[in-house]
């Protein structure tokens, strides 16, 4: 478990995302919440804290999606047209389900 010293709000839900078992994981359900924006001086002190990252970045988020694979995509531009619109996106393995 990761632990952040940061205080943040969480404003609203905007995607659910169920996935099926898949390799050796069970099914899942991935959420994405609008945590608004980071300040520049917080956003300054992002830093890798562990052997599992190897950098910390801020994309567009034009750029950000070429670097995802399928599913995670699709959970993105949910989530950026979830934004837009106001609306809550359901996916169902990464695609929208209604």
């Amino acid at each position: 478990m990761k632990s952040w010293a940061w205080e943040i709000t969480i404003h609203r839900l905007l995607v659910v995302d169920w996935v099926a078992p898949h390799g050796p994981w069970d099914d899942q359900i991935a959420f994405i919440f609008d945590a608004g924006i980071l300040g520049p001086n917080l956003a300054a002190g992002v830093r890798p804290c562990d052997d599992e990252l190897s950098e910390a970045v801020f994309l567009p988020a034009a750029e950000v999606a070429d670097r995802l694979r399928a599913r995670q995509r699709n959970r993105l531009n949910a989530a950026l047209r979830a934004i837009t619109d106001g609306g809550i996106r359901y996916l169902r393995d990464g695609v929208e389900a209604w």
